[in-house]
């Protein structure tokens, strides 16, 4: 095993690569390079516990924590990165700006990113936007430009991304949207040493269908595929906390709306059923065009992927839920717009997260019927949550 280590070091030691992150820098100099490389050697061989070293984070050191720290250091960017002016005001904030990053093929899978400059690995927040699954846009974090200031200035970058939307005559429905942003949350991962991002930091923030995809990707056990050629889709997608506002519980309407969410006014499918067809998006939520259609079996099992309620598990993501806000009565909704972000959507997220263990931080109600004790703005969240 010594020789094989001392070959390793002899194949690297004219590399002197510099990465700004922490895992890899055994040493702690903010470098990452090939006296990494021999300190690791030197631990290995010795026995010294480093944390530094353990590349896969399997809990050992061992050669083949060697060949990734080489493989780290020697392997050429995944991606060029173009940086441009910042499209809000960062008021003397050293961070830098990148927009429309392509993370797919499409013409809506690219996000815009704003990184922190700093010496090792960032924590990271993705915002997803919302607008039903029909509009919306990356840029509409932008009007949070406080807040985006505030995680900048706690060392936490923040991301926004685009998704392909629900077309007139849909065949894939809201799956589509969704594994998007799985991608994007993926895609991130496999270019977080361009990025300066710690991969296992990140946070999701949504509004509104933002939030319910936030809160799928969150619920979901991880939906990485190791043997799929596509690298991207072979990285992780469970992340470290999630934020949801305006949100809806789950994306199964008739079961969980009326059964749970809406139980207290005692609605029945069958006077809800108007309400979905008059929004316009109900069938091309589920790819289909006909009610012959949604009474099928694949329909039924559609609805049961897209049910976050149910895919809520104890070793899930901490959940921050807000559903307040005008137009947002809590009594019986009437629009589409109150069915979809109705207080109780983040009522029942609360219940069915305490049931099972999920650490959560809730608000919701107009006027407000419930708010934790330790309630924090969703930035705060994230500031807490991405520097534990």
């Amino acid at each position: 095993m010594k020789r094989y280590l001392f070959i390793i070091i002899l194949l690297t030691a004219n590399i002197y690569g510099q990465v700004n992150r922490t895992l890899g820098d055994i040493n702690d100099d903010g470098e990452i390079n090939v006296i990494d490389v021999v300190l690791l050697v030197s631990y290995i061989l010795d026995g010294t516990v480093n944390e530094n070293g353990d590349m896969n984070q399997d809990d050992l050191l061992n050669v083949l924590d060697v060949v990734i720290l080489v493989d780290t250091i020697i392997q050429e960017p995944l991606i060029e990165l173009e940086f441009s002016t910042s499209p809000i005001d960062l008021q003397g904030i050293d961070a830098l700006f990148a927009a429309d990053i392509a993370y797919d093929e499409h013409e809506l899978t690219k996000f815009d990113i704003f990184i922190p400059n700093s010496s090792t690995p960032t924590g990271l927040v993705i915002c997803i936007h919302g607008g039903g699954f029909v509009g919306g846009d990356k840029d509409w974090i932008y009007s949070h430009a406080l807040r985006i200031r505030e995680l900048l200035n706690n060392n936490i970058a923040v991301a926004t991304i685009n998704y392909r939307l629900l077309t007139e005559n849909e065949t894939e429905g809201i799956l589509k949207c969704l594994n998007d942003s799985k991608r994007a949350l993926q895609y991130i991962r496999y270019i977080h040493n361009e990025l300066n991002i710690d991969k296992l930091n990140i946070g999701l923030y949504g509004g509104s269908a933002g939030a319910g995809t936030a809160f799928w990707l969150g619920t979901n056990d991880d939906m990485k595929d190791i043997n799929n050629p596509d690298p991207v889709l072979q990285e992780s997608s469970r992340v470290k906390a999630i934020g949801l506002s305006g949100t809806q519980a789950s994306y199964d309407i008739e079961n969980r709306w009326i059964n749970d969410v809406f139980v207290d006014f005692n609605i029945l499918w069958e006077d809800l059923i108007p309400v979905m067809e008059e929004a316009g998006v109900f069938f091309r939520m589920y790819g289909i065009s006909s009610w012959e259609e949604y009474e099928s079996p694949e329909i039924d099992e559609y609805r049961q992927k897209v049910d976050m309620l149910s895919l809520l598990s104890s070793d899930d993501p901490e959940i921050w839920v807000s559903n307040v806000g005008e137009g947002l009565p809590n009594g019986m909704p009437s629009t589409s717009a109150q069915f979809n972000h109705h207080p109780f959507h983040a009522r029942e997220i609360k219940e069915f997260a305490d049931a099972v263990g999920v650490a959560n931080v809730c608000k919701y109600g107009n006027p407000i019927l419930y708010e934790d004790l330790n309630f924090e703005s969703w930035h705060d969240f994230f500031i807490r949550k991405l520097n534990e």
